[in-house]
């Protein structure tokens, strides 16, 4: 229950705990039934009892339900017979013409739905037994930010001795320290349902949640019950998926659209961010607001002042219950925006001030963010995930604040992914930085050297311009700002490079990759890892001075 939070928390209503020690079977009647999807058609029996739910016929045990859903790669109609050979006793399609086939495959029944991927998510949660009405939920969507956000939100839960769970682009934790590896940002409705009954019968009370575009328009949140829904900022990202910045937008507020309970429901917003006034208006206007912000004081929750070095952030923040000092792991000035949202949070839902510090001062910091690669150089190695125009622009100025002697970055862009930030995340580099290597990150099944072409575009070059006139790529350019640029498609060698050149009091910036540990090439993923790759050529060079 809610309840066992505490007096703070205690107005957000009782929920369902009966998830808990739940064997979890039924018969397809009954999840039909429990579920309220209106079939179509059915055929053969509906007393075909269902032990698991899948989408991905991969995983199909003995007893499943496969429901075959229409993705942007592929079609699960494809597999049906997979599916059923793997053991699956039922499916749940959107083309009837396929059951006479599927039914002599041994399948004990076949449902047909106009819309398979509506069907999936409420399939899903009610065989699950609607776990999250077990677990106070906070979602956090934006373009940055949102990581690091959840964490910090996810410590103060947990220091205050609540069981909280996260799915997050690093990693999903299901209670404590036990950890997953995440496939996405945003879990599928499938696996998400699962792992919330796994936390729920662990004793997990909370769960932290970035809520990604791509998986709001995907339905992955659907039948998800947010008590707290939390907006960090958008800015071009994802275009590739959604087209237009309109279209991104909307997909974000989804989630502040069900923020309808002024019981049960709190609203979380960045009002510096100029589309804060579009997430404040979606769902029910009595909800309680609660904003935070660094420009504009009207903000409930804004910094009284910040003292900023290469090891700590020292923030006094302003609240409506009063001020408070926070001194945090969390490194540059963008990341005062990520302590305010956790604060605002515990605002929001009633926290103690000393609570809240407590928690957001626990995280040391978080995998891939701004994180300081030391082997006792003279010079700061930083790895970050800037995968973004702005998330560029941020990291780059934060850097810049610690007043370095040089910036060196090594950047790259993902292939598959959209192409017109590609020039505004070189230009931007260029313009902050005293050295920039543009290199490969994740290109997929495009050509690398197309995507650095693409790039090149931001400073005036193309990729075959670039080598003509210079000598080829690894040459150095000096552009019309005096920033130096270089291309090196070998990620690893550009590393090396830009570690190479590192002297006493320089940073080199190492962005995009941040947390990952893998090179997507064509449709093999390679181990390689940022953080990895840096401590290696460091501790290379250290044992070289050692020597001489």
């Amino acid at each position: 229950m809610l309840s066992s939070f505490g007096p703070p928390l205690d107005s957000f209503g009782n929920y369902d705990a009966g998830v808990s020690g739940t064997k979890f079977q039924m018969t397809l009647a009954v999840l039909l039934e429990k579920s309220g999807v209106t079939p179509t058609a059915i055929y053969g029996d509906l007393d075909a009892l269902i032990t698991g739910v899948q989408d991905d016929s991969r995983e199909v045990c003995q007893g499943d339900l496969f429901i075959s859903c229409v993705g942007s790669k592929t079609d699960g109609h494809l597999y049906l017979t997979e599916a059923c050979n793997r053991g699956a006793v039922a499916l749940v399609v959107g083309e009837e013409s396929v059951k006479d086939q599927i039914l002599r495959c041994g399948c004990k029944a076949v449902v047909v739905v106009n819309a398979t991927d509506s069907a999936l998510p409420v399939i899903a949660a009610t065989f699950y037994g609607h776990p999250s009405r077990s677990l106070f939920a906070v979602g956090v969507t934006g373009t940055n930010g949102k990581t690091t956000t959840t964490n910090l939100i996810r410590s103060i839960f947990e220091t205050m001795g609540y069981g909280t769970g996260l799915f997050g682009t690093v990693c999903f934790f299901i209670n404590g320290d036990e950890m997953l590896e995440a496939s996405r940002t945003t879990p599928d409705a499938v696996p998400a349902q699962r792992l919330m009954a796994k936390m729920v019968r662990s004793g997990t009370k909370a769960l932290v949640m970035e809520t990604s575009s791509e998986g709001l328009e995907q339905v992955r949140c659907n039948e998800l019950d947010f008590n707290v829904a939390v907006f960090t900022n958008l800015t071009r990202d994802h275009l590739d998926f959604h087209g237009t910045m309109e279209a991104y937008k909307k997909s974000k507020g989804k989630l502040f659209a069900n923020m309808v309970d002024p019981n049960r429901h709190r609203k979380v917003v960045n009002i510096d961010d100029p589309n804060a006034p579009y997430f404040i208006d979606q769902g029910n206007a009595d909800v309680r607001l609660v904003t935070f912000g660094m420009q504009n004081k009207n903000a409930d929750v804004y910094p009284l002042k910040s003292e900023l070095s290469l090891f700590k952030t020292r923030v006094w923040v302003s609240t409506p219950k009063g001020a408070l000092e926070i001194n945090s792991g969390m490194l540059g000035r963008y990341n005062i925006y990520n302590i305010l949202a956790a604060v605002a949070v515990g605002i929001a839902v009633g926290l103690k001030l000393e609570d809240i510090v407590r928690g957001i001062e626990a995280v040391k910091g978080v995998a891939g963010r701004f994180e300081l690669i030391d082997e006792g150089q003279p010079f700061a190695v930083i790895v970050d995930y800037a995968h973004t125009p702005d998330a560029v622009c941020s990291l780059l100025d934060a850097v810049r604040e610690l007043e370095p002697r040089r910036v060196i970055t090594g950047i790259g862009c993902g292939g598959e992914r959209d192409r017109r930030k590609r020039p505004l995340m070189t230009k931007i580099t260029a313009d902050k930085s005293d050295v920039v290597i543009l290199t490969s990150d994740n290109p997929r099944n495009e050509d690398p050297m197309k995507i650095l072409d693409d790039m090149l575009a931001g400073v005036g070059y193309t990729m075959e311009e670039f080598c003509s006139l210079h000598g080829g790529s690894n040459s150095h350019q000096k552009l019309p700002n005096g920033c130096t640029l270089s291309v090196n498609g070998d990620r690893r060698l550009a590393l090396r490079a830009a570690i190479a050149m590192g002297k006493e009091g320089d940073a080199i910036v190492v962005a995009g990759k941040g947390h990952e540990t893998y090179q997507i090439e064509g449709d093999t993923k390679k181990l390689f890892d940022d953080r990895v790759e840096c401590r290696e050529v460091l501790r290379a060079e250290a044992s070289r001075e050692r020597d001489r």
